[in-house]
C-alpha cells in the first residue's frame, strides 16, 4: 500500500520542507486566549457536526450559498471524500503532482491515468491544482471553463490559488460537475487547525455528507472552528499576510535563480532543480528541504522562510557553492 511522507519532523534546526506559512495570522495572543476563555466551558459537549457559524462565515467570505459548502477536517480529508464518492470512475491526475492523489487511487482500488499537466483539462473526470504543486504549471482559464459540463466532474485544487488571484467558484452550478476545493493551511497561516473546503452543487455536498456522516459526524472540534472564524473574520491581516509572503518569495527567487534551475511559484515555496549532493550538504547543517525525483532527476521544495532565516540560507550556501 501507498503512503503519504510527510515533510521530516524535526526538533532542531531550520524546517522549510513541509509548505507551512513563514507569516502568523494573528500575533495577538490575546485573540487566542479570549477563544479558549469563552468556549472553554463548552469543552464536554460534542461539536456541532454542522459548523453552521462557520459556515455562515465562508458564505459571507466567500459569496457563496450554504448548501454549496462542505467543511472538512482539513483538505486532505476532504480529497480523501471525493476519491470516494467518485471511485467507480477512472481517475485522470498530473503525471507529476501532489503525490495524495495517487495515493488516494491506490488506496481505494481505483483505476487511473497519468496525464501530463498541460493536457488533463482535455479529459474527463480529472482533478488537478491550480497552479500544480510543485512545478507551478498553469492550465488557461478559458480552457477550464470551456471544459465545465455536466456529463465529467473537474475537481480543482485551489491550495495555492490564493498567492496568484484565479479563483473559479462563482462558476459552480447544478448544470456541471465542477469541484473546489480549499485549505486553511497555507494562504491563512492556519495548518494546525486543519481546516478544508469544499465548494460544489448541492447533489454533491448532499453526497459528501452522507459520507462524512457514515464514519465521523464530528470531524471539526469547536476550537478549531472558532479559531476558523476569527481568521476568516480578519481580511486585513491575511492580505497583508500575502503581500509579505510574495515579497519574501521574490527576494528567495531572485537570489536562487541565479544559481539554478528555479521555478518562479505562485506559492508559499520555491522549486528548484540541482544534484542531490545539494540536498544532503543542508541536511547536514539541519536546514530541511523536501526531495522529489521526477525523470531521475532530483528537484527540491524550499519553503520561502522569514529573512533572517533566509540569510542562514544563503551564508551555508556560499560554503556549498
Amino acid at each position: 500500500m501507498l503512503i503519504y511522507k510527510v515533510g521530516e519532523r524535526i526538533n532542531s534546526g531550520l524546517k522549510l520542507n513541509t509548505n507551512e506559512n513563514i507569516v502568523l495570522n494573528n500575533k495577538n495572543l490575546y485573540f487566542f486566549l479570549n477563544i479558549f476563555k469563552k468556549y472553554v466551558n463548552k469543552i464536554n459537549i460534542y461539536p456541532d457536526s454542522n459548523n453552521f457559524i462557520l459556515k455562515y462565515i465562508i458564505k459571507k467570505n466567500f459569496k457563496i450559498k450554504l448548501n454549496n459548502i462542505f467543511i472538512c477536517n482539513g483538505s486532505d480529508e476532504g480529497l480523501g471524500f471525493l476519491f470516494l464518492l467518485f471511485k467507480n470512475n477512472i481517475f485522470k491526475i498530473p503525471k507529476f503532482t501532489y503525490p495524495f492523489y495517487n495515493i488516494y487511487c491506490n488506496y481505494n482500488k481505483m483505476f487511473k491515468k497519468k496525464i501530463k499537466f498541460k493536457n488533463i483539462i482535455n479529459f474527463s473526470n480529472i482533478i488537478f491544482p491550480i497552479p500544480n504543486s510543485p512545478t507551478n504549471e498553469f492550465i488557461l482559464k478559458k480552457k477550464i471553463l470551456n471544459n465545465i459540463n455536466k456529463n465529467k466532474f473537474i475537481i480543482i485544487d485551489e491550495a495555492y490559488c490564493d498567492f496568484y488571484g484565479t479563483k473559479y467558484l462563482n462558476y459552480i452550478s447544478l448544470n456541471n460537475n465542477l469541484i473546489i476545493i480549499k485549505t486553511l493551511s497555507k494562504s491563512y497561516s492556519a495548518a494546525n487547525i486543519r481546516i478544508g473546503i469544499i465548494f460544489s452543487n448541492e447533489e454533491i455536498i448532499k453526497k459528501l455528507e452522507k459520507i462524512k456522516n457514515s464514519f465521523n459526524s464530528y470531524t471539526i472540534n469547536s476550537l478549531s472552528s472558532y479559531l476558523a472564524i476569527e481568521i476568516l473574520k480578519n481580511n486585513d491581516n491575511y492580505i497583508i499576510n500575502l503581500i509579505k509572503v510574495n515579497y519574501f518569495l521574490i527576494t528567495m527567487y531572485n537570489f536562487f535563480k541565479k544559481k539554478f534551475n528555479t521555478f518562479y511559484n505562485y506559492s508559499n515555496f520555491l522549486f528548484i532543480k540541482t544534484n542531490i549532493d545539494f540536498y544532503f550538504f543542508f541536511k547536514k547543517k539541519k536546514i530541511y528541504f523536501r526531495k522529489f525525483i521526477y525523470n531521475k532527476k532530483y528537484y527540491f521544495r524550499i519553503t520561502i522562510p522569514k529573512i533572517k532565516y533566509f540569510n542562514i540560507v544563503k551564508k551555508e550556501f556560499f560554503k556549498w557553492s
